[in-house]
């Protein structure tokens, strides 16, 4: 669970790179059962794991993620992302195939993730580029996607030590975040950084307080906790717009559905309109906590004003999306504590 307390080091290490050779790219490749000559290998690009496109003379891409970071990367992130890829294309969902991974470091170095390149675009750009009927295909599509994740459930909450079945850590997500995000992380960097008043830190600290028992006693399911605008690929044919995949796999544990909800309803740097969240609600198939979606939405809000996310998004707009938000969690909370 990413927090804003990493965040500097995070900075740093987005900038930060490991060289792999290309013919060490080869071997995994050959060792992988691809045979196909290599065509280009673009630059890589760090941020928990250094990720390299690869460029096959077939036509087809390929992905290689690498750990840059043994603190941030272990077997046991590999084989979550692993276990996510079964998960979600058992529901149908179109997901990149994995072509190889390995969570041995002597074997070539670095643990990785070899999988097919994302098809289709980041959600954020179709959005942008779509007219007002197909923002809204877009939500429905969202809503259709995020039902069949959603529909498995689980017995406990919590990040997965490799394998859906095995909790890493004992802290509920919840309790994890009031202490991680709520507390000290992000919403005390934005009170430090005079971006929020006393009062609004306090009043942010409180509800939560009041709400955490009422947060853990949800039903658990399976959560993507990252579907970004950045995070979620979108694709278009004659029928419309469909989801063809997600990234940040490392991400998927169990948690409340409501905190995925949070995000595809009010999604950090991108404003939608009350249609388009109709129309992702129209295909949702569970039932929305209101309660809960707040509770999310303020945690979404703080940690996408503090930068914890590292979005991929124009500066300026950024800070002016930032102030207006700050309004939006009074705003919720009034309504909370009403």
């Amino acid at each position: 669970m990413f927090t804003r307390n990493l965040i500097e080091e995070g900075m740093i290490l987005r900038q930060q790179t490991i060289k792999i050779k290309n013919a060490m790219i080869k071997q995994i490749l050959l060792d992988a059962g691809v045979n196909c000559q290599i065509k280009q290998i673009d630059e890589p690009h760090s941020w928990v794991m250094q990720s390299q496109r690869i460029h096959l003379t077939d036509g087809r891409s390929l992905l290689l993620k690498a750990g840059v970071n043994p603190d941030w990367t272990e077997a046991s992130t590999i084989l979550s992302q692993v276990k996510a890829t079964e998960l979600i294309k058992s529901t149908g969902i179109p997901q990149p195939n994995i072509i190889s991974y390995s969570t041995n470091q002597e074997e070539y170095g670095f643990l990785f993730v070899l999988s097919e390149y994302q098809k289709g675009g980041r959600l954020g750009d179709a959005y942008n580029l779509a007219s007002k009927d197909e923002r809204k295909q877009i939500y429905k599509s969202l809503g259709q996607a995020y039902s069949r994740i959603h529909s498995i459930e689980n017995d406990w909450s919590g990040v997965w030590d490799g394998d859906p079945s095995k909790k890493k850590y004992p802290v509920h997500p919840a309790e994890f975040y009031r202490h991680a995000e709520i507390y000290s992380g992000s919403n005390l960097y934005l009170l430090e950084n005079n971006m929020i008043t006393t009062d609004l830190y306090e009043r942010i600290c409180s509800v939560w307080d009041k709400n955490l028992s009422y947060l853990k006693q949800r039903q658990s399911s399976l959560v993507h906790v990252s579907p970004f605008p950045w995070s979620i690929y979108m694709d278009k044919d004659e029928k419309g717009f469909t989801v063809k995949g997600v990234s940040a796999l490392a991400d998927f544990m169990w948690w409340d559905v409501m905190s995925d909800v949070a995000h595809l309803l009010y999604p950090p740097f991108l404003n939608i309109s009350e249609e388009e969240r109709n129309a992702f609600v129209q295909e949702y198939k569970l039932p929305l906590d209101e309660r809960a979606i707040k509770l999310y939405t303020i945690l979404n809000r703080l940690c996408a004003m503090s930068g914890c996310y590292l979005a991929p998004v124009d500066s300026t707009y950024a800070k002016t999306w930032i102030k207006e938000e700050v309004k939006t969690i009074k705003e919720i909370l009034d309504r909370l504590e009403a």
